[in-house]
């Protein structure tokens, strides 16, 4: 009589180190009852596409891992199940039950940290008089003071600009602050401005704002909450084009993958100019793509847009090749864009996720599969 399969919470909770006696009785008097051929029989119906991505020496250091989890588990005396849980049929089949359930992406980091892959974080270059300063999100600290200004970092991820009184030629000078490809941070301008940069940005500014308008130079994708002044407007200069606003919050991105530049409205109005002198003014809401020398205006759900600036993925029917540049982007890794199958793709997601728990739920959603390889975002065949 053909077994009927055990529901796979009973073996995320052996893993987990959950289950409890009844549980584990009827996982193992499950495996303990088959013999070679339907053993092998299971591991092929079941498990075994879920292990190509591991070699012998994976599953080895699998099985090790299983068998302190095991030590820990188990302190009665032993019996023909213990014994079973001790042969080397057990410990294959063993192996095999971790890489399968969902739990098993801690595994899986645990053998892929030489492959450094991990997520983005609070990381940037400050270039401020021609010298460059590394900054993290760990440190709080002075790390200018001079003339009237002073730039601190906080323990957030965040950098302060101040100004008060500053001499001209002190106010005048252009800062830049850049991610890396695996970083992000945020600045608060003289005014009041905050700017949060995503990874592979990068942000131009004056010390302080003088004269009658405050303007600014962005490449790649930054959120601004720009600080009311309506006798200074803020001026964001992204790729040739020019946002000119008041006081408002939006999301600019201007990525190679975006094909064009993209300002989106959460608040406020903005006013969009192109390279050709074509204008649009953004109501809450509204999207405008310049690209081609036109402007595209939608309506769009403008939280969609500034998610990662709340530590999430968010792909709305974005192509699977546009998603795949901003993880690389992200978890600083290379991916073969050309090789990615053309396909849309809803996701939502922790920026802080694991790249195989990411590269999992992209599998999910779309039947395809993929790894890291190298440093490199793969398809598998």
């Amino acid at each position: 009589m053909e077994k009927k399969p055990l529901g796979p919470e009973l073996f995320e909770r052996f893993i987990a180190n959950e289950s409890n006696a009844a549980e584990l009785e009827q996982l193992f008097s499950y495996l303990g009852d088959v013999d070679q051929q339907e053993l092998e029989n299971l591991i092929q119906s079941e498990f075994e596409h879920h292990i190509d991505a591991f070699n012998d020496a994976d599953e080895d250091r699998l099985a090790l891992i299983h068998v302190a989890l095991s030590a820990k588990l188990f302190s009665k005396p032993e019996n023909r199940i213990l014994k079973f849980v001790k042969s080397s049929n057990f410990r294959k089949m063993a192996a095999t039950l971790l890489v399968v359930v969902s739990v098993t992406l801690l595994i899986a980091k645990f053998l892929n940290n030489g492959n450094k892959v991990v997520p983005g974080s609070a990381q940037a270059v400050l270039t401020l008089n021609g010298k460059e300063t590394a900054l993290d999100g760990r440190v709080a600290k002075v790390i200018y003071r001079s003339a009237g200004v002073t730039v601190s970092t906080k323990a957030d991820g965040t950098m302060v600009f101040m100004a008060i009184n500053a001499d001209s030629a002190e106010a005048s000078k252009l800062n830049v602050v850049s991610t890396p490809n695996g970083g992000e941070y945020r600045v608060t301008l003289s005014d009041g401005s905050m700017v949060m940069l995503n990874a592979g940005s990068k942000l131009s500014f004056p010390t302080d704002f003088r004269g009658s308008e405050r303007k600014v130079y962005v490449e790649g994708e930054a959120f601004f909450k720009v600080a009311k002044n309506p006798l200074k407007p803020f001026i964001v200069n992204v790729a040739g084009n020019e946002i000119k606003v008041l006081g408002t919050q939006f999301n600019v991105s201007s990525y190679p993958e975006d094909e064009g530049t993209q300002a989106t409205l959460l608040e406020g109005s903005i006013q969009f100019s192109n390279a050709n002198g074509d204008q649009v003014v953004l109501k809450p809401n509204q999207q405008v793509t310049a690209h081609h020398g036109k402007l595209d205006l939608q309506a769009v759900s403008a939280e969609d847009f500034n998610t990662w600036t709340k530590g999430e993925f968010l792909f709305n029917d974005v192509p699977l090749s546009i998603v795949m540049q901003k993880l690389a982007r992200w978890y600083n890794v290379e991916v073969d864009v050309k090789s990615i199958p053309q396909k849309n793709l809803y996701l939502k997601i922790s920026r802080k996720a694991d790249i195989d728990e990411v590269l999992d739920a992209i599998s999910t959603a779309t039947a395809y599969r993929f790894k890291i390889k190298e440093n490199k975002i793969m398809l598998k065949e």
